[in-house]
């Protein structure tokens, strides 16, 4: 194969993550699962000297897998009308910090060129940026901690398998909630030995997770050779997912697929050829698109032929893939999926995992009530976060929604613009999930089954569970004339054949409803038979 083989593997440009303490009530807009919260609107000061997204052609942008942490703060690409017009900034609702711009000297030099970011709940950052030095653009990764931006790598430098950093420059880093930083790279040796792959920063030192020639577990060797390198996603296990090539032998097609390496192997997630459930093959020369949790799930999209649909998104859990979305499925807001997303370019719809299972993901969907829109999902049940069309607390209109992030309280960060042309940005928000609430209990008797009724707000179709006495009840179902458009539903119903046990005559039981898929639980409500 040739030395570098071009792949664009298009991800979401996925725009900001935000955890956000919430505002007064005055402040939201709802709809049915989630709450909607402004953190920078247009017009705000920026740590910059200017305001926020002040011009007709401002934008702004998560440009990470991982952007939005549990201390309810975000990286975001943001400009302003400051003295740079163009910066990084670390945002939540209560503080603004400027993490690099393109005017300043720094004792790096000045930065011409600034790449993807993540962090994670410490509030540290991994980034990719290129300062000039001596007259040319230096790729590197820095690691911003404390109010100190430290080079982790750059271009020249050695690596741990005896070759050089250059060639492609750095992936988009990921970062662990211990510090640790995973990347690909290109490397050599200026003598024609190439060891692309995978690589992890971890107590101030450089070692390599995988690179060309390592054995894979299909058989063959791994091939990294991919411009540009592969981005890798690491959890704070240090187990690595990475995209990859392998060749198996001379006479057989080079596979592709995405894998897992763990502290005593390196497992296969999926390859082409791979018959996902519920749809057709893994294409040939696909990667998916992932993300890892620390369950050590991955969530993933790929594309896929010889069936009725073109990709599709999946969970890899405990051994097995289970669907979650392919195009043409039905969605919670009518219509059908297209898994497109809306910007230019973008060939897949990244998705986003967190460590309660839940998969965020943006789609286009076809003949429903809102043109696209996030979505959360699990094997068993789909709810919208936000859509185009939905009304901001300020009363404005989503016409465009650029890109997410999530995290693991279910809070999903997004950016939204005024007009479909991605202009006029009306700031980044974050959607957090409203709580169910239960309005009222029946128990009656029906075809010789006891039947428990339970009424309320903000529970989700085909995923909220009753609970009595904090156990949860099974026989679960969804009328459907009780279901409300954007996948949440008015009335759940379990014919449990515990019933009978579980709410004794006479006996006083606390009842509550829980959402798995958001971990939100209902305040309990006393029943009594």
């Amino acid at each position: 194969m040739t030395r570098r083989q071009t792949m664009r593997i298009a991800i979401s440009s996925a725009i900001i993550a935000v955890q956000a303490v919430l505002l007064p009530p005055t402040g939201l807009a709802q709809n049915a699962a989630f709450t909607l919260t402004p953190i920078v609107k247009r017009g705000d000061p920026s740590p910059d000297g200017g305001r926020f997204f002040g011009c007709d052609d401002c934008e702004g942008g998560i440009l990470g897998n991982r952007a939005l942490n549990n201390r309810r703060e975000v990286v975001i690409t943001a400009d302003t009308e400051g003295r740079c017009y163009d910066g990084r900034f670390l945002v939540s609702s209560s503080s603004r910090v400027l993490l690099l711009d393109f005017c300043e000297q720094t004792p790096f030099g000045k930065f011409s060129l600034s790449g993807r970011m993540n962090l994670n709940d410490e509030g540290q950052v991994a980034m990719r940026a290129g300062p000039v030095v001596n007259g040319r653009i230096v790729d590197m990764l820095f690691l911003y901690s404390d109010g100190q931006l430290t080079k982790i790598v750059a271009e020249g430098d050695q690596t741990p398998v005896g070759t050089i950093f250059k060639g492609c420059g750095f992936s988009e880093p990921s970062i662990n909630n211990k510090g640790d930083v995973a990347f690909g790279s290109c490397s050599d040796d200026d003598h024609g030995l190439f060891r692309d792959g995978i690589f992890l920063f971890s107590g101030g030192e450089i070692r390599k997770v995988v690179a060309d020639e390592d054995p894979s577990p299909i058989d063959g060797v791994f091939s990294l050779n991919f411009f540009p390198p592969i981005d890798p996603v690491i959890n704070d296990n240090g187990e690595v997912l990475f995209g990859a090539g392998v060749i198996i032998s001379p006479a057989v097609k080079e596979k592709f697929g995405l894998f897992l390496s763990t502290a005593t192997s390196i497992k296969k997630i999926e390859v082409d050829g791979d018959r996902m459930p519920g749809s057709g093959q893994v294409k040939e020369n696909t990667i998916g698109v992932g993300d890892l949790n620390n369950k050590g799930e991955v969530a993933f999209t790929v594309k896929l032929t010889g069936d009725q649909t073109d990709r599709g998104l999946f969970l890899y859990s405990d051994g097995l893939i289970k669907k979650l979305i392919t195009a043409g499925d039905p969605t919670p807001i009518g219509g059908t999926f297209t898994l497109l997303v809306t910007q230019p370019g973008v060939e897949f719809p990244l998705a986003h995992l967190n460590n309660n299972s839940a998969v965020a993901f943006q789609a286009s969907v076809a003949n429903g009530t809102a043109s696209s829109g996030i979505f959360l999902a699990s094997p068993t049940a789909i709810v919208k976060v936000v859509a185009t069309g939905d009304r901001l607390p300020s009363g404005e209109t989503i016409r465009f929604i650029h890109s997410f992030a999530l995290n693991d309280l279910g809070q999903v960060a997004f950016f939204a613009y005024k007009k479909k042309n991605k202009t006029q940005p009306l700031g980044l928000l974050v959607a957090t999930p409203v709580t169910p609430q239960i309005s009222s209990i029946k128990l009656k008797r029906k075809g010789g089954r006891l039947e428990l009724r339970v009424n309320g707000n903000a529970m989700i179709t085909n995923d909220t569970v009753i609970e009595i006495d904090g156990v949860a009840l099974e026989a679960t179902s969804y009328p459907a004339e009780f279901r409300e458009n954007g996948g949440t539903t008015t009335r759940v119903v379990s014919r449990d054949p515990r019933l009978d046990e579980l709410i004794p005559a006479g006996g006083s039981v606390q009842v509550t409803v829980f959402n798995p898929l958001t971990n939100r639980r209902s305040a309990p409500v006393p029943f009594t038979r």
